[in-house]
């Protein structure tokens, strides 16, 4: 059953129940209210007799003869409430002396249900005079108009019962539509999704949670189709990464096979480079792939972070003097002590400053800098190179992208040098950022926490 039809079902339930319970509870509460107000006319009538009786007993001083005066005074009654359209019934008296004998007695011998009575007791200045016992008779008038009453009361309440199922049933109807709308669009797009579509968005037209929803909605869909678009370019690039060494490779051994080509140290040589080559690219992606999960196993040591990067930058100073490229390290001025696996960390400071010399032309400036931030250190990598598009400057960290699409594959290798840096840095804990400036240069700065989180991929070697 769709939830619309569900919510109908349950919309219309609610009216029918509320419905039949103020039923019960009006019809209830009429017949109590139309019992009190009879009750109390009666108590009236009573509390009249009872002072007519007494008032008879101070004119004759005895109370013989009394029950003619009530029986005119229940016929005159009857009589108004008649020419008057009143309600009420009889009232049927039984007046007993001090003694306790019957003087007066107005009920009629086959008079039913005698046992709701109402005893007052008849007193004149402190003394006993007698009791006056009435007996409240409901006439069939009365009775009739109470069930009329009663019949008017329900039928007002089963009619606005009906029409309040009919208004339900409209209104249930017009809300269940608006509220599963957005489900239905988010089931339609998540069909779509599933079969592939992952360029389909919602528009939902609210201002609730399902506004929310739809925009989670399509977040998830943007990372599918931009996880999907990497995905395809990463099968593409490895294919063809991989295609050409191994084309190589295939075609230096069948010429060697085929007598064609001498297995000369020179040619071997040329072979295992390429042999080489694959398995580097197949070791990036596998760390990389470690790291992008949280899963590389790091062995951290304590290390002075100024004297690690300097000890880098002396092995690149040879590649810097033959481009007569100022290389500029400035220090900490004290001594930043943190905890880094040094074999991932010399790679991601290899990676940046053998960008940076790269990319700078002759007798530019590369600049490293090391300084302590809070509880953070960051070492940045400054380059007066030709620096990077705006527009490239998001895709920086993909996979297998460059800068200069033109580059051979020997100078430029396989475009994974900043995805490993950037996965290197983050499984520690740290950041990599990126600001340029076209024809200026371009600036990379990598933070780690001076205070190592303890994870469960971590390996502590002492020194």
């Amino acid at each position: 059953m769709k939830l619309k039809h569900k919510l109908l079902i349950s919309l219309t339930t609610v009216i029918i129940i509320m419905g039949l319970f103020q039923s019960l509870f009006f019809q209830t509460r009429v017949e109590k209210i139309f019992e009190n107000y009879l009750s109390e006319s009666d108590q009236m009538r009573i509390e009249m007799m009872k002072q007519m009786v007494i008032s008879y007993y101070n004119s004759t001083g005895s109370l013989k003869g009394v029950d003619k005066v009530l029986e005119n005074a229940n016929r005159m009654h009857m009589n108004m409430g008649e020419m008057m359209g009143m309600m009420g019934g009889s009232i049927q008296i039984i007046v007993l002396d001090s003694s306790g004998e019957i003087v007066a007695d107005t009920t009629p011998k086959n008079m039913e249900n005698k046992n709701s009575s109402v005893k007052e007791p008849l007193a004149i200045n402190g003394k006993n005079i007698g009791t006056l016992i009435a007996y409240p008779v409901k006439s069939a008038s009365v009775s009739r108009l109470e069930q009329q009453f009663v019949q008017s009361v329900n039928v007002t309440i089963l009619f606005g019962f009906l029409v309040a199922v009919l208004l339900s049933l409209v209104i249930g109807l017009f809300l269940s539509k608006k509220i599963t709308k957005p489900l239905t669009q988010l089931v339609a797009g998540i069909e779509r999704v599933s079969k592939g579509k992952t360029n389909f968005r919602l528009s939902i037209d609210s201002k609730d949670e399902f506004s929310q929803l739809g925009d989670s909605f399509n977040k998830m869909t943007e990372t599918l189709e931009r996880t999907e678009h990497i995905r395809k370019s990463l099968v593409a690039d490895v294919a063809h990464e991989l295609r050409t060494p191994l084309a190589i490779i295939q075609a230096k051994l069948e010429s060697i096979q085929a007598g064609a080509l001498e297995a000369t140290e020179e040619v071997i040589l040329h072979v295992s480079d390429e042999v080489y080559r694959l398995s580097r690219l197949v070791n990036d992606l596998q760390q990389l792939s470690l790291a992008e999960s949280n899963t590389l196993p790091l062995h951290k040591k304590r290390t002075e972070i100024n004297g690690f990067v300097q000890a880098i930058l002396s092995q690149f100073q040879w590649f810097a003097d033959e481009k007569d490229i100022r290389l500029q390290f400035s220090e900490g001025s004290a001594d930043i002590f943190i905890e880094i696996d040094r074999d991932r960390m010399t790679q991601v400071v290899v990676n940046l400053l053998g960008n940076a010399l790269r990319y700078t032309p002759d007798n530019g400036i590369v600049m490293v800098d090391v300084k302590a931030e809070d509880k953070s250190v960051v070492i940045s990598f400054k380059d007066t190179g030709p620096g990077i598009d705006e527009q490239k400057l998001p895709f920086i960290f993909e996979r297998f992208y460059r800068l200069d699409e033109s580059r051979k594959r020997d100078e430029g290798g396989a475009g994974l040098g900043l995805s490993i840096a950037k996965g290197f840095v983050e499984v520690h804990g740290g950041t990599i950022n990126v600001t340029s400036i076209k024809g200026e240069g371009t600036r990379f700065e990598v933070s780690l926490p001076t205070q190592s989180e303890s994870v469960s991929n971590v390996e502590w070697d002492e020194e």
